[in-house]
């Protein structure tokens, strides 16, 4: 009897909590420290969030943290087509072997066809296919 009464009350209270699904984000940074060259360097992200505050906290953290000029940032959904066709990387990527949270422009692919992980060296792919798929040099 008890149960069945915290049940009710549990569905109950999970009512009035309005659930946002997430939706593909799209951010532009500028990268006006570049030594490498006069032109800063611009990329543009993808990443996961529920609404526009959310996705506005997501970015600007990762900014602060690169020292990243934001340039622009929108829903992938509401892109012209020529974005919505893409395919962009990850803002942070989590190397599938040490957990690690990286970001690089091309992140590391398996070698093996039907396997999807990806890497942030190429010492955690070596020890993934060591490992994983058992290959040996």
């Amino acid at each position: 009897m008890k149960t069945k009464k915290r049940i009710k009350n549990k569905s109950a209270n999970n009512l009035g909590k309005e659930v946002l699904p997430s939706e593909k984000w799209l951010v532009s940074f500028k990268n006006p420290n570049n030594t490498r060259s006069v032109v800063p360097r611009v990329v543009i992200r993808q990443f996961y969030a529920q609404g526009y505050y959310e996705a506005y906290d997501i970015i600007r953290t990762y900014a602060e943290k690169l020292a990243l000029e934001i340039i622009w940032f929108k829903e992938k959904r509401n892109c012209s087509h020529l974005l919505m066709s893409k395919k962009f990387p990850q803002l942070e990527s989590i190397c599938v072997y040490c957990n690690r949270i990286f970001n690089e422009l091309e992140p590391i692919p398996c070698l093996q066809e039907d396997c999807i992980h990806t890497f942030c060296s190429k010492n955690c792919l070596a020890n993934h296919i060591r490992l994983r798929h058992k290959w040996t040099k």
